[in-house]
């Protein structure tokens, strides 16, 4: 099948910890605009390796307020894939509290260029309890909670490249 970078592999021969391992490696080289054209489980990776990226680095605040919050519907559908129906159901939560979309059009309204970096409560004009409610589903999803999303995608992938079709793909 061809890769992200357009070159040509023998996806069986990888477990899905392997595609895991091989995409955080490479995945930054691309935009996200492209990873939507991935095939579906090669997605379902990239997405949550990214959504792991800026949790882990920054924390849901940060999610909300920048360009991957926008993607919060395809890591929803990632979650959903590999069978995570409760971290779907959190962020699911968080981003019907506090849509990305509207709070990354405040951080930029605020005069703020892409690669700024600020503090969220001086951006964004959330109430208290509204703050501490997300910081709450925060604190459930997999990251905090011990819950091991990570093995929940490797099996997903290895059941992906087991059935793979390389004509369902049409390479």
């Amino acid at each position: 099948m061809k890769w992200i970078d357009g070159s040509c592999i023998d996806i069986k021969s990888f477990s899905g910890k392997e595609i895991c391992e091989k995409l955080s490696l490479e995945l930054w080289d691309r935009e996200r605009t492209e990873w939507l054209e991935y095939a579906d489980f090669i997605k379902t990776a990239a997405f949550l390796i990214d959504f792991d990226t800026e949790l882990n680095m920054e924390g849901i605040f940060t999610f909300l307020e920048n360009s991957i919050g926008h993607y919060a519907p395809e890591i929803i559908k990632a979650f959903e894939a590999i069978g995570d129906f409760k971290d779907a159901e959190i962020l699911t939560e968080i981003c019907r509290i506090a849509p990305p979309d509207i709070i990354r059009g405040e951080f930029l309204s605020g005069g703020y260029s892409e690669y700024d970096i600020s503090v969220f409560s001086d951006d964004h004009e959330l109430n208290p309890e509204v703050a501490d409610k997300i910081e709450s589903l925060e604190s459930q999803l997999y990251l905090n909670s011990g819950d091991d999303m990570w093995q929940m995608l490797f099996d997903y992938l290895d059941r992906e490249i087991s059935d793979f079709q390389e004509e369902q793909y049409g390479i």
